[in-house]
């Protein structure tokens, strides 16, 4: 018998299809964030996860953003990756009385998405590693 959750996701996975998009690749975790984001309405969580996943295939079609493409941004070291917290989170230290306003806008957008990539890579290889310790 399947829970409340079950049943909204299965939902919202042919509501996604319907769209055609593919929900492919992605975990519950990740479909829940829409769902939640959505009130637990399938159908505007699909729609949310539609043009989230266009974008995203749009903006970064490798899948990830290369240095090369934020050089210009990461030269002026104004943001950088400290580890973890006490709480085991990681810990990004931004100066911003280093930024400066680029004029180009998606250079900056590839910026933020290439930082965050980062830190949530590094987030998830200490919580591997930590499970791993455990077992």
């Amino acid at each position: 018998m399947e829970t409340g959750n079950e049943l909204v996701l299965d939902q919202m996975k042919k509501s996604v299809q319907k769209l055609g998009c593919s929900a492919e690749g992605f975990g519950d975790p990740t479909l829940m964030r829409f769902l939640i984001a959505r009130s637990m309405d399938p159908e505007k969580a699909a729609k949310m996860f539609a043009q989230w996943s266009n974008w995203r295939h749009s903006f970064v079609p490798s899948g990830f953003v290369d240095e090369s493409e934020v050089a210009d941004e990461l030269e002026h070291r104004k943001v950088s990756l400290q580890g973890l917290s006490r709480n085991g989170y990681p810990l990004m230290i931004v100066m911003g009385g280093k930024h400066r306003p680029s004029k180009d806008h998606t250079q900056f957008k590839k910026f933020v998405v290439h930082l965050l990539d980062k830190t949530l890579a590094r987030y998830l290889i200490h919580l591997i590693c930590w499970l791993y310790k455990w077992m």
